[in-house]
């Protein structure tokens, strides 16, 4: 990736923010984007969102931080990353696939040259939108028991046999990223490799998973003899499991830095208190909903504090080991919380319902409520993260 330059000052800043909010008005796809619907529902949809993403790459939004060599830009700065994450969420326009970055991430830094200049235009012209194919149905979360398994052939290919399961965006994905074991005598993280797979190719068959919400964001992905060519190994064989941690680090502050969507959730929670009535009065002149409120407030407010602090930090090369579990840890489960109170206020109290701006409040409440549990555990389940941190944090002993 390419390096953080000079900081920008306050008013280049204010311009490039202005640019991408003129950007997002102008381009943006018609509908809005959705807690646990992001993913397409339909074939024009698809189309849509595969021209936005391709216009956020060439406009310089997404991608800035990659080489010069492969589109990014001499100017680029990680706050004009969050600048672009924060303008996306306050619109609610859909935001980049999170597993297209992993996959560009691990691509620049593990992939060959040729790997690179085949696989990295497609990435920005969204002819390729990637997904993870990582965790298996005994190897949720603890990534390091898959059993999924390559046998090289004589002439260096390979043939991938298993099933990945919870594959976000597997169903429109076209290539995947795969973590798979090619020493049938390792056990835990040794003897894994990472592979790219055509999701066109002989043998991979992707089954959808219907969530709580009735939207298809997940699916089922089953490898019977996949044929993979020789260049399709990422990097070393047995090399996979310091690649893959390395790109789930990234997209472990990713998920972190969606911070925004806390405080949309505020503003959703803080719109149905106020419209809302409780025993015959203001649900804001009962104490405990007051106190609830305003302590999941604060904890919004840390969860910023802290990713605010860590991009000023990365800035300068000071970032720590862990920060990116720390991010992803606050992040989701603040985002339970908040969502899950705004919720049940909803179900509990009335609401004027002539005003479609609290309904609309208490529907997000509810999609977001409905998706939470899964941020806790996509990218890491918070129990991992809690692991993470203590041995590689506080370098606690492991038992």
């Amino acid at each position: 990736m390419s390096g953080a330059g000079r900081r920008p000052g306050e008013e280049q800043l204010a311009q490039f923010r202005e640019r991408v909010r003129t950007h997002i008005a102008e381009h943006a796809p018609s509908f809005v984007a959705r807690e646990g619907r992001r993913a397409p529902e339909n074939a024009e949809q698809e189309a849509a969102l595969r021209s936005w993403f391709a216009g956020l790459f060439d406009a310089g939004f997404v991608g800035a931080d990659w080489p010069v060599e492969y589109g990014g830009r001499v100017d680029h700065h990680p706050l004009h990353d969050r600048i672009v994450s924060e303008e996306l969420l306050r619109a609610r326009a859909p935001r980049p696939v999170d597993q297209v970055n992993l996959a560009a991430h691990v691509l620049l830094h593990f992939g060959s040259e040729e790997q690179k200049a085949a696989l990295l235009p497609p990435i920005r012209s969204s002819e390729h939108v990637w997904c993870q194919l990582l965790s298996e149905p005994d190897a949720g979360s603890d990534i390091a028991g898959v059993r999924c398994r390559g046998v090289r052939n004589a002439d260096g290919s390979w043939v991938l046999d298993g099933q990945k399961t919870w594959i976000t965006d597997g169903h429109w994905a076209d290539m995947g990223l795969a973590l798979i074991r090619t020493d049938p005598a390792s056990t835990r993280h040794h003897g894994l490799s990472a592979f790219i797979v055509p999701l066109s190719a002989p043998g991979v068959e992707v089954r959808p998973i219907r969530t709580i919400n009735e939207a298809i964001e997940v699916n089922e992905v089953f490898l019977d003899s996949v044929p993979i060519a020789a260049d399709g190994l990422i990097g070393e064989v047995g090399q996979g499991w310091s690649i893959i941690m390395a790109g789930l680090d990234f997209e472990r502050f990713g998920i972190g830095g969606n911070v925004i969507l806390l405080e949309l959730l505020i503003d959703d929670l803080v719109t149905v208190a106020r419209h809302a009535t409780l025993e015959g009065k203001p649900a804001f002149d009962h104490e405990d909903i007051r106190q609830t409120v305003a302590e999941l407030a604060v904890e919004v407010e840390v969860a910023k504090a802290f990713i605010d602090d860590h991009v000023e930090r990365m800035t300068v090369g000071a970032d720590k080991v862990g920060d990116g579990s720390i991010a992803k840890l606050s992040f989701a489960e603040t985002y339970h919380r908040v969502s899950a109170y705004g919720t049940e206020l909803g179900a509990t109290v009335c609401t004027v319902a002539a005003d479609a701006s609290v309904e609309q409040a208490k529907r997000r409440l509810r999609e977001c409520w409905l998706w939470s549990r899964a941020y806790t555990v996509s990218g890491g389940s918070s129990e991992m993260m809690r692991n993470i941190l203590a041995k590689r944090r506080l370098a606690l002993p492991s038992r």
